[in-house]
């Protein structure tokens, strides 16, 4: 059985630390949908650097890991937000 409730908890616990970080950067109410897309490429080879670096040196560093993670899931949100902007017009 999937533990949906472990996946998201963990999930946003991480979102969380990275948003407070950035907490003096502009909000994410009015996103330019295109900006937030290439912006989660940039995290996508960022998170892959991550991976395959660690890899290669035998020694993952999952904080680092987690942290690329996280952004991801925090632009893909952005893109969730303006998507149920626009759908509810």
């Amino acid at each position: 059985m999937r533990d949906y409730s472990n996946l998201l908890d963990a999930g946003v616990a991480a979102q969380l630390e990275k948003l407070k970080e950035n907490e003096h950067k502009k909000g994410f109410e009015d996103v330019d949908i295109y900006y937030v897309y290439r912006r989660i490429h940039d995290e996508y080879r960022e998170l892959g650097e991550e991976i395959f670096y660690d890899k290669f040196q035998n020694n993952i560093d999952y904080n680092k890991v987690r942290r690329e993670a996280a952004d991801i899931a925090n632009f893909a949100h952005m893109i969730i937000v303006k998507c149920n902007q626009e759908l509810n017009k």
